[in-house]
């Protein structure tokens, strides 16, 4: 039996029956070996209403003979239009539907992401699944699999996707073990193969590579599937726009890379040195658009409504909103998808502007909060693991991990003149966002209760701003991608 893990496109039948062809191919000298795909090896994941869809699922069935290649047949899963997944075993004797199979003599019984399944009396568990990485939990399936195994007594077989589709992804590790829970053979995260028997790859990577890893995949995969050119993004001389570069060169290749300097009268000398550091370091394309005449001449424009009205909000906003036109027309106007990069702290408290730097088709670290921001950047100046294809050992000067962050649309502006300390806000988010309390449970663990409510009212207020936001790589058990559902229209 050969275990692999493919990286398919969702709804791309004909592209992921190549790849499945292709790993048939491998092992010449394990030929008639069954090989054991990732459920939805065939259709791609996430599917959404696709899997319901009758047309599609009709093409699905009709493609489903042709699995059987090179004289190897194939045992994956498919959606089964209601909602759930079907396993499927395909030979020369056709397709076969069920959980329950004969594989080389053997009685298997088969999974879909653990969902019970009837084991009694069989030889072997096989778990088909889809699941998408986590920060700090790839090795929970397997330590589950582990004990899991060594109870029933049963030999265990897991697959799992790689690669990336839309906001989710998938990191492999693919194991067989033995009915104790021993390793047979491993396959490595993030890296699409197929395995025999005593390939075992171990240990896999911890963190914080496996969080750098899933947002290089994220935006190579979403600009790769998608057909873009490359990507296109502001450098402001900030942090944040500075960490989505380094993920975007480290994904892409600094030649796919392209980032714009857009100073307004605001703008500091510091920002202007870092920016340009920045790109440098990073080998990527710099342009410097000022934005100081187009900004004065809306306001000119703008003058006559505003008249006797003093200066606020809006005047900054004009800004942000500025820079996000002139990103959009170079992405059209060059094929580049636009990056926006806001963090989770500040998508989940408002602090961004709609239409403005929120703009954009990806959001690589929406689901990154600041401060686990600041230490991936931190361990990537540190860190050249060997499967980044490029020479950058150091992604961005110290300083702009240190200085206080701002958004530089008024003078002397920081961030922390609006929000609490970025270590307070984290933990408080964390709180009433990862653990879903409420204010009485976060201030009972102790934060400021007047800091805990500003928090709390920012949050779902801002709850209209998030629901126009670009998607972005999951990373967490509670990302507002899917799973975070509050109404837009509430009282709280």
């Amino acid at each position: 039996m050969l275990i692999a893990q493919l990286n398919p496109t969702a709804g791309d039948l004909d592209g992921n029956l190549k790849l499945i062809h292709h790993a048939a191919e491998q092992c010449p000298h394990c030929k008639g070996e069954t090989l054991v795909l990732p459920a939805y090896a065939l259709t791609g994941w996430p599917l959404g209403d696709l899997a319901f869809s009758k047309s599609f699922m009709a093409q699905v069935h009709k493609k489903l003979p042709e699995l059987y290649h090179n004289e190897r047949e194939v045992l994956t899963a498919i959606p089964d239009g209601a909602g759930g997944a079907t396993p499927v075993l395909v030979n020369a004797k056709g397709v076969h539907y069920g959980s329950r199979f004969i594989i080389t003599g053997l009685t298997v019984a088969v999974s879909v992401g653990f969902e019970p399944v009837n084991c009694e009396g069989a030889d072997k568990l096989i778990v088909l699944d889809a699941k998408p990485f986590r920060t700090g939990t790839v090795t929970e399936t397997l330590e589950h699999s582990r004990t899991f195994a060594s109870r029933i007594r049963l030999p265990l077989v897991y697959t799992n996707l790689i690669g990336a589709n839309d906001s989710a992804v998938f990191p492999g590790g693919s194991f067989m073990l033995d009915l104790d829970g021993g390793f047979i053979e491993c396959l490595p995260l993030w890296k699409e193969g197929v395995a025999g028997v005593d390939e075992i790859r171990w240990p896999w990577p911890g963190e914080p590579e496996n969080t750098w890893r899933a947002l290089t995949t994220g935006v190579g995969d979403y600009v790769r599937k998608n057909g873009f050119k490359g990507v296109i993004l502001g450098l402001s001389g900030g942090f944040d726009s500075a960490l989505c570069a380094a993920i975007a060169v480290d994904a892409l290749g600094a030649d796919k890379v392209r980032a714009v300097m857009m100073p307004s009268e605001y703008t500091s000398r510091e920002s202007l040195e870092d920016a340009e550091a920045v790109a440098k370091t990073l080998g990527i394309r710099y342009d410097i658009v000022p934005i100081v005449e187009t900004v004065a001449a809306f306001q000119k424009t703008l003058a006559p409504m505003f008249k006797g009205l003093d200066p606020d909000t809006t005047e900054e906003n004009l800004q942000a909103r500025l820079r996000g036109v002139t990103l959009m027309a170079l992405s059209n106007k060059f094929g580049d998808l636009l990056l926006s990069t806001g963090n989770k702290s500040e998508t989940a408290v408002g602090y961004s502007t709609l239409y403005g730097d929120m703009c954009g088709g990806y959001a690589p670290i929406n689901d990154l909060y600041k401060t686990d921001a600041y230490a991936l950047a931190r361990w990537r100046n540190a860190n050249h693991p060997a499967w980044i294809k490029n020479d950058i050992r150091r992604i961005m000067p110290d300083r702009l991990i240190t200085k206080a962050p701002t958004a530089e649309l008024r003078p002397n502006q920081k961030d922390e003149d609006s929000l609490p300390p970025y270590e307070t806000l984290d933990a408080v988010l964390k709180m009433l966002i990862e653990n879903d309390a409420g204010v009485d449970e976060t201030v009972a663990a102790g934060y400021d209760e007047a800091v805990v409510k500003k928090v709390y009212a920012l949050l779902h207020r801002s709850e209209f701003k998030r629901s126009q936001g670009a998607l972005g790589v999951k990373l967490s058990p509670r990302s507002f991608d899917g799973d975070w559902h509050y109404p837009i229209t509430k009282k709280v």
